[in-house]
């Protein structure tokens, strides 16, 4: 008799296919970073005479634009997804992303003027919003509890990838092959999102298709898609299938449940001084994110390198500076469990203020007082603050505040607040790419760099004052500290809440009353 083959574990086999329709993400988020990326080895080949180039040299005012404009299509990708996410799907949205993404491929690689890469860059720039409402969002919704944390965490690590990856082939290429790079992982997402990856079972559950969420549910945990009720079943099997029967009524009840809250609690949140404190607390540090510099480094780290005379080549150095930025991101997901919210962004701000502080200083040295002798004998120093810098702000001050947003919002604000803090996000973000390299040539790098740094210090001092400690705490015990309440509940629920009749919600003290029971 022929040996048989027993079936993975059904742990494995989740974990596989989970895997497989995240890699459709983590290549979105890959093109995201190979878009923020592009525009550092691309400002030489735009601003100089260079045979590699589109064949027109740009200005700076005219190439400061090209980077800046990407900037403004974040909004409008934000926005776009707020609408389409209800109507097409999780993964119908994410969809567009690609497309996107080879179409600004496409134009860039023909662009003879400027006008072309402004509107290539916009199309990118929608893509990158759509790709920062949707990925963690429909990551969240097909993972399973223990692999969730995993795989959300890694969207941001999958930029840096990106990030990377333009860094090491950008400078050696041609204009025309560097706007054809994200074109591989641009396909092969499309192809992953259409041919494997399915729905979200949480929109599958909205719109009243509860056998499709059920079929989506079992692929995403790895069982076979027949089954037939007379054939013996492995006991691994029954007990998985079971689980996700389990599973997919917890939806169920959960979206009624989310219906029958949305319509008594809205009321609340502004009269909420808890509700009011998270919501602020999420438009401040993710809204104004790119005031610590970030941005500004990825987008102008040749530039950056190429006016400090170190030895090191300006390209080989943003690859350093980059490969530190991955590791470190890389490293956040296991640190931010470890050392808490709170602490990391408290270091991580006052380290940020150092490495700006310090590498603002070179250029002061050089550009304010004049003194080229000196700088030359430090012309180490940038690159070792922005090394240092990349690690401290993917430690707390870029993860962390994107971390917090489902544990500090109430379930009413998530469907706005988060587009709010996009929006904010892409204003600071256009203003800071397009006066970086302006007041660099005007009044001197020092200047931007030393605004990057008082800036964190007010995030210090924000989060001092402001911002709670979430780690290790339900979402009831941080919107009970949001209150004051020095985390501990008012009334712990130790039974789901029944759903109540729709009179109870339509009269007002119904509503109090419910308001009560919930």
């Amino acid at each position: 008799m022929a040996a048989t083959t027993a079936p993975a574990p059904a742990s494995l086999r989740s974990a596989a296919s989970q895997s497989l329709a995240a890699l459709a993400v983590f290549l979105i988020n890959m093109t995201t970073g190979l878009s923020v990326g592009w525009s550092s080895p691309g400002w030489s080949k735009l601003t100089e005479p260079d045979a590699a180039g589109p064949g027109f040299v740009l200005d700076l005012d005219e190439a400061s634009w090209v980077v800046a404009i990407y900037d403004v299509g974040i909004p409008v990708g934000s926005v776009l997804a707020g609408v389409l996410l209800g109507s097409c799907g999780r993964r119908g949205t994410l969809m567009l992303a690609p497309l996107l993404v080879l179409a600004s491929s496409a134009l860039t690689a023909a662009a003879r003027s400027s006008a072309a890469l402004l509107a290539a860059r916009v199309l990118v720039g929608v893509s990158f919003g759509l790709d920062l409402s949707c990925s963690s969002l429909y990551l969240g919704e097909i993972a399973s509890r223990d692999m969730r944390g995993k795989l959300c965490t890694f969207t941001t690590s999958c930029v840096f990838v990106g990030v990377l990856v333009e860094y090491c082939v950008g400078p050696y290429v041609s204009f025309f092959a560097q706007a054809l790079l994200p074109v591989p992982f641009a396909l092969l997402s499309l192809l992953l999102l259409v041919f494997w990856a399915p729905e979200s079972p949480y929109f599958l559950a909205t719109r009243g298709r509860a056998e499709d969420m059920r079929r989506a549910l079992a692929r995403m945990r790895g069982l076979p898609a027949g089954r037939d009720p007379r054939a013996p079943q492995d006991p691994r099997v029954a007990a998985a299938r079971a689980a996700v029967d389990r599973e997919a009524e917890d939806i169920l009840r959960a979206m009624e449940a989310e219906r029958w809250r949305g319509r008594a609690l809205w009321r609340t949140l502004l009269s909420s001084a808890g509700s009011r404190r998270g919501c602020l607390i999420v438009l401040f540090l993710c809204g104004t994110g790119p005031m610590v510099g970030t941005g500004s480094v990825v987008s102008y780290a040749q530039y950056l390198f190429r006016t400090t005379g170190t030895s090191l080549s300006a390209e080989m150095s943003a690859i350093v500076m980059c490969s530190v930025q991955v590791v470190a991101g890389l490293a956040s997901s296991q640190v931010i469990d470890r050392a808490g919210r709170r602490p990391l962004l408290l270091v991580t701000a006052l380290c940020n203020t150092c490495a700006m502080a310090a590498a603002g200083a070179f250029f002061f040295l050089r550009d304010a007082l004049g003194d080229a002798d000196a700088a030359a004998r430090v012309t180490w120093l940038p690159l070792v603050s922005l090394m240092a810098f990349m690690v401290s702000t993917n430690l707390g001050t870029t993860t962390v505040p994107w971390v917090m947003i489902g544990e500090l919002l109430p379930q009413q604000a998530k469907t706005f607040v988060p587009s709010l803090s996009v929006l904010g996000f892409s204003v600071v973000a256009f203003g800071t790419n397009k006066l970086f390299p302006v007041l660099g040539e005007r009044v001197g790098l020092f200047l931007p760099f030393w605004i990057f740094g008082i800036w964190s210090v007010i995030v210090f001092v924000f989060t001092l004052f402001v911002v709670p400690e979430t780690r290790g705490k339900s979402l009831l015990e941080v919107q009970a500290l949001l209150e004051g309440g020095g985390g501990e509940p008012a009334k712990p629920l130790d039974t789901a809440p029944a759903v109540l009749d729709s009179e109870e919600w339509d009269d007002a003290d119904g509503a109090g009353q419910a308001r009560e029971r919930w």
